[in-house]
């Protein structure tokens, strides 16, 4: 994969408005301007900053503590280090993951599959799994340890139109998945777990 000097960086083409930034290694570049336009499996660095309107393609993955701003968009299978903060109307596609303690502002919407780590921070009005808007408050609660798959983390979302469900390819609502585990593995104990973290995002 190519690793692209800031010099190349800079001297990259515009194209109706947008900087064309192909696919390649950019770790060495740590202030990235506004309307840029990247390409698949790009990788970048601890740190990098952002401006607004930038475009991702799949597979790219970032370092901690990157920052992008608002109407940033991502395609599938992104993934994030700790700490990265996200302007409002962030967009994400499929199956992008986040470390820990990463922020995102007011109206971001997250496709389906996508993990958080711990202590992310939601704004309001964000949407998951392209069922609508999280209800205020805390949008989700999630563990590891039970069911079928012991290494499964299982999602429980609060959003506008109900709680759902998301454990490995599994995304349904709250009634359908208790249904699901009592005719396939009967485990009530999971069932249990299930709705106490339900109950406290009521």
């Amino acid at each position: 994969m190519k690793k692209y000097t800031q010099e190349e960086f800079d001297n990259f083409k515009v194209v109706n408005g947008y900087k064309i930034c192909p696919s390649g290694d950019y770790s060495n570049i740590k202030s990235l301007g506004e309307n840029c336009s990247f390409g698949k499996n790009c990788s970048f660095g601890d740190c990098c900053s952002f401006g607004q309107n930038c475009s991702f393609g799949k597979n790219c993955s970032f370092g901690d503590w990157c920052s992008f701003g608002d109407r940033c968009s991502f395609g599938e299978y992104c993934i994030f280090g700790q700490n990265c903060s996200f302007g409002e109307y962030c967009r994400f596609g499929d199956c992008c993951s986040f470390g820990e303690y990463c922020s995102f502002g007011e109206y971001c919407s997250f496709g389906d599959w996508c993990s958080f780590g711990e202590y992310c921070i939601f704004g309001q009005n964000c949407s998951f799994e392209n069922k609508g808007k999280a209800k205020k408050g805390y949008p989700f609660q999630s563990f590891i340890g039970c069911g079928s798959r012991f290494g499964s983390r299982t999602y429980i979302f609060n959003l506008q139109k109900g709680i759902f469900v998301r454990c490995g390819c599994y995304f349904g609502t709250l009634k359908d998945f208790k249904e699901r585990v009592l005719t396939e593995n009967g485990d009530p104990d999971y069932i249990k777990i299930v709705d106490i973290l339900a109950n406290k995002l009521k």
